[in-house]
């Protein structure tokens, strides 16, 4: 009886060892959240000499009734200057000419401002002043032979319409012509704006990627008071 009892507490203890190891669930494997990006700051020298040179803005919304008319214009008016520094990126389903610029605001910010924008086989200029034809090599060609890129130039972005009120610009009433697509696309994905209107632009980051998409006008020897339509930075 012993042995009975001593050959099945052998074969209980000899069948322990053939059952399968519990599954082991592995760890995930963690996946480091990429370091956001973002553009460099203005170089020191040029931004001493914007905040030397050039006022604070008050306000970059503008809201005017011409007189006898019950229309209301409605608008908001940066000034920024360019670095004479031009670059072409990539966003969405657009590539973007730009000209990186300075903005002198409540410190002094630095970003690339959209020349013109390629959609497929569409080319469209940004620069509201440009009559020539919608094709991309002609419009860069006009702008560097009038040298309206050229470092100090003063460049004013505009945004316009009954889409436009002091708390902020909406790009899905601004309709569907690649200005307010590409608008609403950097508004959507980086939201900067309103820093931007609040004129904090210049204290935080700019995130690598954004542009600011306004269709804008420049100072040139004929729309400007002789001197006026550039600056001298070092």
């Amino acid at each position: 009886m012993r042995k009975l009892i001593l050959l099945l507490l052998f074969f209980l203890v000899a069948g322990c060892g053939f059952k399968p190891a519990p599954a082991v669930t592995p760890m995930p494997t963690v996946t480091p959240t990429p370091a956001a990006g973002y553009y460099p700051t203005a170089e020191p020298q040029a931004a001493q000499e914007l905040l030397r040179s050039l006022p604070e803005p008050k306000d970059y919304y503008v809201e005017l009734s011409p007189p006898g008319s019950q229309k209301v214009f409605k608008a908001f008016t940066l000034m920024v200057i360019s670095s004479g520094k031009t670059d072409t990126l990539q966003a969405g389903d657009w590539t973007l000419d730009v000209v990186w610029v300075y903005e002198r605001n409540r410190a002094v910010a630095y970003y690339p401002l959209v020349v013109g924008a390629q959609e497929g086989e569409t080319y469209t200029p940004y620069y509201l002043a440009y009559q020539g034809s919608p094709e991309r090599q002609a419009y860069l060609d006009y702008l560097e032979q009038n040298g309206i890129l050229e470092r100090g130039r003063k460049i004013f972005p505009s945004v316009e319409g009954e889409f436009v009120s002091r708390s902020g610009i909406d790009w899905l009433l601004c309709g569907r012509d690649v200005v307010c697509r590409l608008g609403k696309y950097m508004q959507d994905a980086y939201g900067l704006e309103k820093s931007l209107i609040s004129r904090t632009a210049g204290w935080q980051s700019i995130p690598a990627g954004w542009t600011l998409a306004w269709e804008w006008d420049a100072a040139t020897a004929t729309n400007t008071l002789p001197g006026e339509e550039k600056i001298i930075l070092p």
